[in-house]
């Protein structure tokens, strides 16, 4: 019997227990709701759907979907806007005194020296630049040609295309013409694109080959003007050949 009362004691001591932890619990809850529905006041735009980016809905900013000769998709990304990345504050460097392997430079925040062969370097980097800045101009400019041939050929297959509908039996032709049309109209598109990418890249070249003109043109002139420079060396800099030391 005293069995039977412990037993009853602690069931109803585990259920009380049992009881208090569930109440716990949803006191846990509505405290948290309270807590979300006061920050609901206090920020009432917290419900208010997302704007969507802007530029997600601009087909500018979507690049340009073009159909090739072959039926494929050709998607061309847009060009980038914004900072280029490109200084055009730059500050001429200062040659304080020459010799026959270095330049001592004398301008704040720049290195100490230079050596002769590491600026002979650095002019045949400039002068590779400069014939990529003339090579992306051809480029361009043949982009704009096969632009405005692509829309010649295009206009001129539309016209014969309508010329074969109006003729009996020319449907077949008229839809043969009429897609030599889309694909040329495609691909003066891609030309298009193609064109101004390739102007843009140009124009980058020629604003960097100003910057090094502006930095390093001191520097040149210091070498071709040292005495103790050989002629090897001064006909580098003078005639844009390679540079070949005397053996």
């Amino acid at each position: 019997m005293v069995d039977h009362v412990k037993a009853y004691a602690q069931g109803t001591k585990d259920g009380y227990q049992d009881k208090k932890v569930e109440n716990g619990k949803e006191h846990a809850r509505l405290d948290k709701a309270h807590s979300d529905h006061k920050a609901k006041k206090q920020d009432p735009k917290q419900d208010e759907p997302k704007q969507s980016d802007p530029k997600q809905g601009d087909p500018k900013q979507q690049g340009t979907t073009v159909t090739g000769p072959s039926g494929q998709t050709i998607v061309i990304a847009p060009p980038e806007r914004g900072d280029d990345g490109v200084s055009t504050d730059v500050k001429p460097l200062l040659v304080k005194e020459i010799d026959a392997n270095t330049l001592n430079l004398g301008t704040d925040g720049a290195r100490g020296t230079v050596s002769r062969k590491e600026l002979r370097n650095f002019k045949q980097y400039e002068r590779k630049l400069e014939a990529k800045e003339n090579h992306l101009i051809k480029v361009a400019d043949a982009c704009k040609q096969l632009e405005a041939a692509a829309e010649d050929e295009a206009k001129d297959c539309q016209e014969l295309a309508d010329q074969a509908r109006a003729v009996e039996g020319g449907e077949k032709l008229a839809a043969k013409l009429t897609r030599l049309a889309d694909a040329a109209k495609a691909q003066a598109t891609e030309a298009g694109e193609l064109h101004k990418r390739a102007q843009r890249a140009a124009e980058m070249c020629k604003v960097v080959l100003t910057n090094i003109g502006t930095r390093y043109a001191p520097l040149y002139k210091a070498v071709v003007d040292s005495d103790e420079t050989k002629l090897a060396e001064l006909r580098f800099y003078n005639d844009k050949g390679s540079y070949a030391a005397a053996a």
